[in-house]
């Protein structure tokens, strides 16, 4: 089996743009960065034609703040220029201090959607891959180039709030766990600990289907968040990811050696309430694996 390096590990749309982005084209598009509000230091990329905001689940950026409509206002990309629409919002769009309908967009404009405040970065300025390089950083582990804990349970809120709307989109989470991980660490040290989960991200990222999101969510832990896929499909998808690490030869301090995985399944139901309860219900089907023998699917 071919190994990857970490270069090759990003594994979604977003991800591959950013990394495969030489200097020449990291300022083609603009964006917004939140300087004030919940969501401090969230970038928002202006790739799109049209970029909603509003406290509706559907909308591009999500405020879930009372005083903002549900469809509040969009920034529509027309050539080199962005434009700024109110949508008949209760409360206004501002625009440095002043209510507007429609105004084009300029470098530095800082934009107020209820409490949260976004500046707008224009194409050509230099901020812009400061604000991606911050991004990037603050959403993404260090070790293995994956989404982090945080980031993962933000795009599992965002998913979560769509199937609210539309109960009948599958989102199926998976949890999986290297098995006997201590040992590693304990018989050969923390920097055969961390070459195994680099290259134990290789193999996942290789065998994941488009589409899906992968996170380095604890240690030896991580998660696959696969939207549109029902448990039935992701219960033989996870099958092969199993199988194709167990089937690997990892090179550890010179030595060949064998790791496997534990994993556990759920999918989001009508019952569920949040998060937390899709979570508990994979949570649990990763223990019954591991209670059951681990290196195994449940």
């Amino acid at each position: 089996m071919t190994r990857k390096t970490l270069p090759d590990l990003a594994t979604d749309t977003d991800a591959l743009r950013s990394r495969n982005a030489g200097s020449s084209t990291a300022h083609e598009s603009a964006c917004l960065v939140v300087i004030q509000g919940a969501r401090l230091g969230t970038r928002v990329a202006l790739d799109n034609a049209r970029t909603t905001i509003g406290r509706g689940s559907s909308c591009d950026f999500h405020i879930p703040e009372r005083n903002v409509s549900r469809e509040h206002c969009t920034i529509t990309r027309r050539a080199d220029s962005y434009w700024l629409q109110d949508l008949g919002s209760t409360n206004q769009t501002v625009l440095n201090e002043s209510a507007v309908d429609k105004v084009s967009l300029s470098d530095g404009d800082q934009l107020r959607v209820g409490s949260t405040i976004l500046k707008f970065i224009g194409p050509e300025n230099i901020e812009a891959d400061y604000h991606l390089e911050l991004h990037e950083n603050a959403v993404r582990d260090a070790l293995t180039g994956l989404y982090n804990r945080r980031q993962l349970i933000g795009l599992l809120e965002r998913e979560a709030r769509q199937r609210r709307d539309r109960q009948n989109q599958p989102l199926t989470l998976a949890l999986l766990d290297v098995d006997h991980f201590k040992s590693i660490n304990d018989e050969l040290g923390h920097l055969a600990g961390d070459s195994a989960l680099r290259q134990l991200t290789a193999i996942l990222a290789k065998n994941i289907q488009p589409g899906g999101v992968l996170a380095r969510i604890g240690g030896e832990e991580f998660a696959l968040l696969m939207c549109g896929t029902t448990e039935s499909v992701a219960q033989i998808r996870l099958e092969q990811i199993r199988q194709a690490v167990a089937d690997y030869s990892f090179e550890l301090e010179g030595r060949q050696q064998r790791l496997t995985i534990s994993i556990g399944i759920a999918s989001w139901s009508s019952d569920m309430t949040g998060t937390s309860d899709l979570l508990r219900a994979a949570d649990k089907r990763l223990y019954r694996a591991k209670s059951e023998g681990r290196n195994r699917v449940c």
